[in-house]
């Protein structure tokens, strides 16, 4: 196992986002006007249906009896931080990003009949500086001829991710993706990362929490509804005593905060976009100290 790495994501906002794909979302862009009962409507990159007949000048955030809030557009979903919600393409997507910082990790997660994603930087002087591409098709879940030609095969490289980009703060970050018509991508993460300890300790655990019902009607038979589930990871990580103060402040900034966790280069259950639901750092040793974390899914 490798040590623990994080990535905090960066703020999305208009200034940043220099180019999306062309069409936002199905919903119209509001106005002041007349719209009935249903109407879906995309504003600030939110989509809102009218409850009832609307007929006024007031956006859609400022009238919430009439207007409710359904989730984020199309093209923004990816960066609302939650895996419930993805953004729907129909084979390509790019995005082009401006910070004004560097940039060092990009991962994309949440991927469905995604099959490969190009990330570059472009700076203005230097021109292409980084230009990588990362296959995420399907691959089989274990390595051997059975599962290769009968097997079940699975995605592969889940997490997209890409680190290292080289500190241009000036350059552009460029984001492809290509897949079928029915490719989803749930988040899309830019950050910087950073790396905690001297390694994830064997005896990290993962699961889920499942939300599906499991019961025993009255004659005896097993009633089972699926429902959604969200998935778990704890781990120990030991840090140095100079680690001591900056992770708890790390962690305090980032309470409320989706991070991603990547606790191993070759387990993939162990790298999670989600958030503490605990953690502590033991001081057992006079210069190191066991950070110990359980996460959760968003």
């Amino acid at each position: 196992m490798t040590g623990l790495r994080t990535v905090s994501p960066l703020e999305i906002t208009d200034s940043v986002l220099i180019a999306q794909p062309p069409l936002e979302d199905s919903a119209v862009a509001w106005t002041a006007g007349s719209w009935p009962q249903g109407s879906r409507v995309r504003y600030q990159h939110q989509v809102y249906q009218a409850g009832a007949a609307v007929n006024d000048a007031v956006p859609p955030p400022d009238n919430p009896t009439l207007w409710i809030k359904v989730g984020p557009t199309n093209t923004w979903a990816l960066f609302n931080g939650r895996t419930s919600q993805s953004s729907k393409f129909n084979a390509t997507a790019s995005y082009r990003f401006r910070f004004g910082q560097a940039v060092d990790a990009v991962s994309a997660i949440g991927l469905v009949d995604a099959q490969s994603i190009r990330v570059r930087v472009v700076d203005p002087t230097y021109g292409t500086v980084y230009d990588k591409a990362l296959t995420v098709g399907l691959a089989p879940e274990t390595a051997d001829w059975w599962e290769w030609h009968f097997g079940e095969w699975t995605p592969t490289g889940a997490l997209g991710l890409f680190t290292g980009l080289p500190a241009y703060p000036q350059a552009d970050v460029l984001v492809d993706f290509t897949g079928t018509t029915q490719m989803e991508v749930g988040n899309l993460i830019l950050g910087n990362a950073k790396e905690w300890g001297h390694g994830v300790q064997m005896g990290a655990s993962v699961g889920i929490q499942d939300f599906s019902k499991k019961t025993l009607d009255e004659f005896g038979n097993r009633v089972l509804v699926e429902r959604t589930y969200i998935g778990w990871a704890d781990m120990s990580v030991p840090i140095r005593r100079g680690e001591i103060t900056a992770i708890k402040n790390y962690m305090a900034r980032n309470r409320a905060r989706p991070i991603l966790f990547l606790g191993s280069q070759d387990i993939e259950a162990l790298n999670v976009f989600g958030i503490a639901k605990d953690w502590s750092v033991s001081i057992e040793y006079f210069d190191y100290s066991m950070f110990a974390i359980q996460l959760e899914e968003v």
